[in-house]
Order: structure tokens, then C-alpha cells, then sequence
């Protein structure tokens, strides 16, 4: 499968790396608005192919998926011009800037029958199916609450401080949102957030508070000011789970309800796969069978993530 990077960045570096060493790949284009910018992640990645717009590597027919890590306030257009080109498209999170965008796409998306999927890779991560499979196994009994943060020394960066799809509700707290929904699994009907801002009008750091049905909340704290613990629990009535990092855990820990609690159990995950593989063959797998979305993020997930997104924002400003 041939594939083309739209955005020369240091996630799309990452990514490369991670695609490099799979099965089934060739690194075949890269795009930036800067052709010297663009060669020198070629050299840099080995791939056959550099371009110095986007739209000469959407119409490059040798190219079979498009990975789109682009600054986010371009993610809609840039996805709207590959998928008008009938190219299968992977974006990277946040999808777009708000949910009005991201269901423009989806529609097209399915109107041209291409492959569309946003690139979230806690989603597709076997340790949150894992995490899924103990919730599911009864073993901390009810879930309740879930407690959850996030947070990177990032307010200094540009792209966070434009009003167009800054901030880090977008940027970060997708995460620790969707750690809360995966493990839920149920739809929110309260919500009550705060936020403080940066001079420039964005979110620096968010306290959410997520009611679901059955008296089931999320604390959840958001920040781009300091680098801080980035753990996620799992309260149930009969114990609880503790992942080490929300964003990529390598570590998931059961505990009994006992006082003081007991270890009952801990997984471990190898810290030398980056995380990022399990997006990539899901997504191989999908489109080799002619499906149009993913399995561990299918749109209408990534359309109401959009959308509360959108009310947790309008919350804050109230």
C-alpha cells in the first residue's frame, strides 16, 4: 500500500518511522508547502516521492491512503480536496475544529465512497481493549467514576495559541475525553466545565465535569502550562484501575476494594512499540476489504466526540 504524508511535521516524522518498519507499506509521497521543507523529510524518511503543494500529491495516482497531520484549522479542507480526488484519507486529531466541519467532511466522504478515519491512536490500542475486557469482566464491578489528566509545557508553541484550533482542550483533551468514553460507554447528558484562558483567547487549562446515565461521572483536567501526571483511574464498587498515562499507557493496574486497596493484577506493554502500528493495520486490513471506516473510531464516534467537544467549549464560556 502506497502512501502519501500531507504535513512534513514532527508527528508526521513519528509516524513515518512507525510505518517504515510495517508489513505492507512503502512510504511512497510527502507533502509541505515548502518543497526544500518537503525534500528534506524525504531524505530524512526514505520516500520515493516529495511535492511542494498538497494538491500534486492528491492527484498522484500511484498513492492508495493519504495521512493528513496538517495544523488542524486545515484538516477539513485539505480532507475535502483528497476525498473529491477519491483518495482514502487517515486525519489526525483532533479531526477539525468543531463538529460542523467534521460532519461536512463525513458527508463527502461517504458521497465519493472513500475511506475516512481519524488517526486517534488510544482508540485502537490493545490496551484499551484490554482495559475494556476488565471493566466487562466484573472484576471492579460497576464503573462510577473515572478521574483523568492531561498535561504537556506547551503554551509557548504558535499553533496552541491560534484561536483557529488552538488550545488544549483540542490538542490534548481529546485524550483524557475519550479515555472517559471508552470506558463509560454510555452517552453524556451534563456537563459543566471551566476554562482559564491565554491572552491570545484560548484554552490554557480546562476542569470538565461529565455526567452519563446512572449517576456515572468524569472529573477530567486539562492543561498546556506544565508537564503533569497523566494518569487515569477507573473507580467501581468493587475496585478500581489505574492506567499510568491516558495518552499511551504502558501500564494498567487492578485494584481490589479492600482498605487499604489490593494489587490484584498489572499489565505491562512494551514500551518499544510506539503505540501507532495498531492504527496502521487495522486500517490496511479495513480498506483491503473495501470497508469505509474504522472499526475502533467509526465516524459517527469521532462526529459526537467532535460535537461535545463543541458543547464542553460553549459550557465554558457561560
Amino acid at each position: 500500500m502506497n502512501i502519501g504524508f500531507i504535513g512534513c511535521g514532527k508527528m508526521a516524522a513519528k509516524m513515518a518511522e512507525v510505518v517504515k518498519k510495517l508489513d505492507g507499506f512503502i512510504l511512497y509521497a510527502c507533502a509541505a508547502r515548502d518543497i526544500n521543507n518537503a525534500n528534506d523529510f524525504k531524505k530524512a524518511h526514505s520516500f520515493k516521492v516529495a511535492y511542494g503543494n498538497y494538491l500534486d500529491l492528491i492527484n498522484d495516482k500511484n498513492i492508495d491512503l493519504i495521512y493528513i497531520s496538517n495544523v488542524t484549522k486545515a484538516h477539513k479542507e485539505t480532507m475535502l480536496e483528497c476525498i473529491k480526488h477519491n483518495k482514502n484519507v487517515l486525519c489526525e486529531k483532533p479531526f477539525c475544529v468543531d463538529s460542523n466541519e467534521a460532519k461536512e467532511v463525513v458527508k463527502e466522504a461517504k458521497k465519493h465512497k472513500v475511506f475516512l478515519a481519524e488517526a486517534i491512536w488510544t482508540r485502537y490500542m490493545d490496551s484499551s481493549k484490554k482495559i475494556n475486557e476488565i471493566i466487562n469482566s466484573g472484576v471492579i464491578g460497576n464503573v462510577y467514576s473515572i478521574l483523568a489528566n492531561i498535561g504537556y509545557a506547551i503554551n509557548k508553541i504558535p499553533r496552541m495559541l491560534d484561536i483557529n484550533g488552538g488550545g488544549v482542550l483540542l490538542d490534548c483533551g481529546v485524550y483524557p475525553i475519550n479515555f472517559a468514553l471508552m470506558s463509560i460507554n454510555k452517552k453524556v447528558t451534563d456537563i459543566d466545565a471551566k476554562f482559564i484562558y491565554t491572552k491570545s483567547g484560548v484554552d490554557e487549562e480546562d476542569y470538565i465535569n461529565l455526567s452519563f446515565r446512572d449517576n456515572v461521572h468524569a472529573s477530567i483536567y486539562n492543561s498546556m502550562r506544565s508537564n503533569i501526571d497523566c494518569s487515569g483511574y477507573i473507580y467501581g464498587d468493587k475496585g478500581y484501575i489505574k492506567v499510568d498515562h491516558v495518552n499511551h499507557p504502558h501500564i494498567i493496574e487492578i485494584y481490589s476494594n479492600d482498605r487499604p486497596p489490593k494489587l490484584i493484577d498489572k499489565i505491562m506493554y512494551d514500551e518499544n512499540i510506539s503505540g501507532y502500528e495498531y492504527e496502521w493495520i487495522e486500517i490496511k486490513k479495513l480498506i483491503e476489504e473495501g470497508k469505509k471506516e474504522s472499526i475502533s473510531m467509526p465516524l459517527n464516534e469521532t462526529i459526537y466526540v467532535m460535537e461535545l467537544l463543541d458543547k464542553i467549549k460553549e459550557k465554558a464560556k457561560n
